[in-house]
């Protein structure tokens, strides 16, 4: 069975002069767009090829996929306005686009926006919907626990921090005081589920505050104090920046590695610099 919108392995039916032909089922032939450089083909071989609806409402495929399918999220860069709506680069011949009733607000040429693909349900075509709510959910029902990994596509910033997307599924919130990095839109990093929320809100953050993370940076400081004959001059009053460059790490993390280390006695402390004991 095709299914467009998303990628497909279908059979080569037939060559022509005009371009070669797969095996769409129900849907009949469907035309495989010419490849550059040119690809032969021949009758019983099998693609990947993603198909679509063009303009002209026929079905094509194509061997190029795009930046995202139909149910994807992605950081796409908006290429060209029409009263209409907004095109967006997305890696294809035609670039997709988002109707306005699918905007969340006004976009200009040149933008960032994370986007899903959807499959026009009017006329079979491609679309984009920066609406993401409509189609993700914002609720944690089980699906994640605190402390979870997570893969995280910052989608949105608001006053009061970051929403991101949650591993394609769901969306949630960075709050600006778990944030101690430089972080933009269409960014794509790893983060956590930081707490189970009454209201079943989603609550992320970038950086683990337990036990096994706080024991891993405080190896890091010794490994780096090691490497710099045994000083180093990011003390407790560093710049968060300078921190954050070294140890990937908050400097309220980094504060408390060291006053653990301090009172261990593995390190020296002062105003200019860390030693080693």
């Amino acid at each position: 069975m095709v299914e467009t919108g998303t990628m497909n392995t279908l059979v080569v039916c037939r060559t022509s002069p005009y371009g070669t032909f797969l095996e769409g089922g129900d849907h009949g032939e469907i035309m495989l767009l010419k490849e550059s450089p040119a690809v032969a083909r021949a009758p019983g071989d099998k693609i990947d090829v993603f198909v679509y609806v063009d303009s002209d409402d026929t079905l094509l495929a194509s061997v190029t996929r795009p930046a995202i399918v139909a149910g994807e999220c992605g950081a796409l860069t908006v290429s060209a306005l029409t009263d209409s709506g907004a095109f967006l680069d997305w890696g294809m011949k035609s670039d997709l686009f988002v109707p306005r009733s699918h905007q969340m607000g006004d976009m200009a040429v040149g933008q960032r926006c994370v986007v899903m693909a959807l499959v026009d349900e009017l006329n079979g075509r491609m679309i984009g919907t920066t609406r993401l709510y409509d189609y993700l959910e914002d609720e944690n029902a089980g699906d994640f626990k605190s402390g979870q990994k997570v893969e995280l596509l910052i989608c949105q910033e608001t006053d009061l921090g970051y929403k991101a997307v949650i591993d394609g599924t769901h969306l949630g919130v960075i709050y600006r005081g778990e944030i101690f990095q430089p972080i933009a839109i269409g960014d794509q990093l790893p983060g956590y589920i930081k707490e189970a929320r009454s209201d079943l809100k989603i609550d992320l953050a970038l950086q683990l505050h337990n036990p096994e993370a706080r024991t891993e940076i405080e190896a890091k400081i010794l490994q780096h104090l090691k490497k710099n004959n045994g000083e180093s001059t990011l003390t407790d009053k560093s710049r968060p920046e300078d921190i954050y460059r070294t140890f990937n790490v908050s400097k309220k993390v980094y504060k408390h590695a060291l006053g653990a280390l301090y009172r261990n006695r593995l390190i020296l402390l002062t105003k200019e610099k860390v030693s080693l004991v």
